[in-house]
Order: structure tokens, then sequence, then C-alpha cells
């Protein structure tokens, strides 16, 4: 497979794993990845595309017009997740129903044009925190506007990476700015929340077509 994390996600997607049961499994891949390996034997159907398929078992039998769009922005955002902030993280294919533990931070980046697209996160302070220290490699105790700055920053390298696909399909978009906000409750049109667990925490992707705070 091409990325370790595929491993993970595979056996997330054949419900061989529960939430916790992965994360534990991914906080041994990331000090030992031969863990990840020694587990290929377990899948039953070698997946090329697990996240695709993960979100796609998420959305049911919905956002048909979106999909295809909401697939290839997580797929990007789980593979700069490994290569930017060296963490192994993987998608549930059940849709979050419920919000992230007070204090939550949330950010976002929209694109407008041919394509209308908001991408962003919701995380609780600790998980927040963790993301924007593995981005950096700065040391945080508490959410100030660096830590921010860090996790807008890598929504926007995402953000940026997702619009050259879209402009490969003939799909031109401009970039708004970073907006984040405390507490949110995200209330987008055809939206899609996601819940990723990684080996510190769980957080939700929240895809929608329009500013959802």
């Amino acid at each position: 497979m091409k990325n370790k994390y595929n491993i993970a996600q595979c056996l997330l997607n054949e419900r061989n794993y529960s939430p916790e049961e992965i994360q534990s499994l991914l906080r041994q891949g990331e000090t030992d990845e031969e863990i990840l390996v020694h587990r290929v034997p377990e899948i039953v159907r070698a997946d090329a595309r697990p996240i695709r398929t993960a979100v796609k078992l998420a959305a049911a039998d919905g956002y048909d017009d979106e999909l295809n769009i909401y697939t290839k922005y997580v797929e990007l955002f789980i593979e700069k997740m490994q290569e930017l902030t060296h963490t192994f993280s993987v998608v549930s294919q059940d849709l979050v129903v419920t919000e992230e533990p007070s204090p939550a931070y949330a950010v976002s980046i929209r694109v407008s044009g041919d394509i209308d697209f908001v991408g962003g996160v919701i995380a609780s302070e600790p998980v927040f925190l963790e993301m924007a220290r593995r981005y950096s490699g700065e040391e945080f105790d508490r959410v100030d506007d660096l830590a921010i700055d860090c996790c807008e920053e890598f929504l926007n390298v995402v953000q940026g990476l997702f619009s050259i696909e879209m402009a490969k399909r003939d799909l031109e978009g401009d970039l708004h700015p970073p907006r984040w906000k405390k507490d949110v409750v995200p209330q987008g049109s055809r939206q899609l929340r996601l819940r990723v667990y990684t080996s510190f925490g769980s957080f939700q992707i929240i895809l929608a077509v329009d500013e959802f705070f």
C-alpha cells in the first residue's frame, strides 16, 4: 500500500478494530511503522483508496453532487497530516452527531468561484494544541494567536493543494482568509461532518458549500 495509514484505514473500514483500538494501533505505529505492516494479513480486501471508501460510507446515499470534491479534500488532508505533522490518522465511516468537549476551536477556509467549498476542523483544546505543536514544532500550554495561526496555516496548505487539484478539473476558485471561532455548532449547507482518529485523540473535519460558522 502507498502509505502506512492506508493499512489502519482498511482495518477500520472492515471494522476489525474499535476506535479505541485503532488509536492505540496508531500510537504504536508512530513509534514503529512495522507494527502496522504486520497487520496487513488481517485485511480481507486491499483497498487502493480506503479514505474514499470511508467518506462514501459516512455520506451514505447523500451528497451526490459534492461527494467527489469532499472525498478529494479529505484524502489530501489525511495525506498532509502524515507528511507535515508526522501523524497517522484515519476517518470514521460514522457521521459525527456530537459536539467536541468545550472549549473547542474551529478553523475554516473557503474557496469560491467555479467551486464553492469550505473545509475546516473542530477540535477540543488538547487536540487543537497538539495539532499546532506537531505542525510547528513549538510547545503550547494554551490556545493563543500562534497556535491558531499554526492550525490555519496547515489548513491553508491543504486548501491550496485542493484548489490546484480542482483547477485540473477546470474548476477555478479564490481562497478566502482563514476564520476561527471557539465553541461552534457547525451549520453549513450540504454539510458533512467526519470523525478523524489520531494517536493523540480525535477531531472533526467539516465540509460544506458555505461557511459553517
